[in-house]
């Protein structure tokens, strides 16, 4: 059974290096992408960060 488990995890660690080979920096770029790092969103009109959905403040009112 032990022999087993190390054997899958040993399999498992040469795919992710040979994946890791074929494919450098493609698992980093899509979390990236996902986290939507960059520049943050700003007011067009004031400046101010805009948290959310519904806009900035300076415009309600």
């Amino acid at each position: 059974m032990i022999k087993g488990v190390i054997f899958f995890l040993l399999v498992m660690a040469a795919i992710g290096m040979v994946g890791n080979a074929l494919f450098p920096g493609r698992i980093s770029g899509s979390i990236k992408k996902r986290m939507g790092v960059g520049k943050p969103a700003t007011c067009k009109r004031c400046g101010r960060y805009v948290i959310g959905a519904k806009g900035c403040d300076c415009k309600k009112g």
